[in-house]
């Protein structure tokens, strides 16, 4: 498959050689990512791949490649198709793909992929998705995403997170917050309307709808803000 690369760099090279546009995806879900080669498995970079990003094309998906080693050759697919579109790379190409994709395998993608990825699948969509209603869907996913990403790296920073030394506060604070807010009041239904109110908008697109949805189902099932404050989805009773 043209997506695999020996670490040689190739400059100039056709985006489009990644993935051809009859690709069949359903013959990579179940092959492995193998025998990466680039500066990270050689020892020469270290840290996380993410963020270390390569001008080139094919260098950058070559290092990204290692994040998804003994993973499925699907979701390296799907990260490629990721950078090509947000780099404006055969938009043409690319987008038709990605959207292929996310209707043949949404769920093996929906299993598999890290909350991280599933944000970058809507944040791309929000850039290049097919419909306004489309964009608007996906746009609910990465901002949903990204506040609790905002409220816990707050949290981190403020100390708040209580330990030994620290007693528990009695009860969460009350009163104003700004601008007319108030703060949540534990029992209401604000967050249970929200997250009602998003899984209708979620019916709205075939290929943004469900990537919203689970992004709202693991922010209410993992430790952030959302299960401290208002508990457990009660649908989890259910399940």
């Amino acid at each position: 498959m043209s997506g695999r690369s020996d670490g040689t760099p190739r400059a100039k090279r056709d985006p489009r050689e990644f993935l051809p546009l009859d690709q069949d995806f359903a013959a990579l879900r179940e092959t492995p990512v193998r025998e990466v080669v680039n500066a990270f498995t050689r020892g020469e970079r270290r840290g996380k791949v993410f963020g270390a990003r390569r001008p080139d094309f094919f260098e950058h998906m070559n290092e990204v490649r290692s994040e998804f080693l003994d993973r499925s050759e699907l979701l390296f697919i799907h990260a490629g198709c990721v950078v090509a579109l947000r780099r404006r790379l055969a938009v043409d190409h690319f987008l038709p793909l990605y959207l292929r994709l996310w209707r043949e395998e949404k769920a093996f993608l929906l299993r598999e992929l890290s909350l991280r990825w599933l944000v970058s699948a809507c944040d791309t969509l929000v850039d290049r998705g097919e419909t306004p209603v489309q964009r608007a869907v996906a746009l609910s996913g990465s901002l949903l995403a990204n506040s609790m990403k905002l409220a816990e790296t707050e949290r981190l920073r403020s100390r708040l997170v209580e330990d030994d030394a620290e007693p528990p506060r009695p009860r969460p604070p009350t009163g104003d917050l700004f601008d007319g807010m108030t703060t949540f009041r534990p029992g209401g239904d604000m967050v249970d309307n929200l997250f009602r109110r998003l899984v209708q908008v979620a019916t709205l697109d075939d290929v943004a709808g469900p990537i919203l949805q689970e992004v709202a189902r693991r922010v209410r099932r993992a430790d952030t803000v959302v299960r401290r404050l208002a508990g457990p989805d009660p649908s989890e009773s259910a399940d």
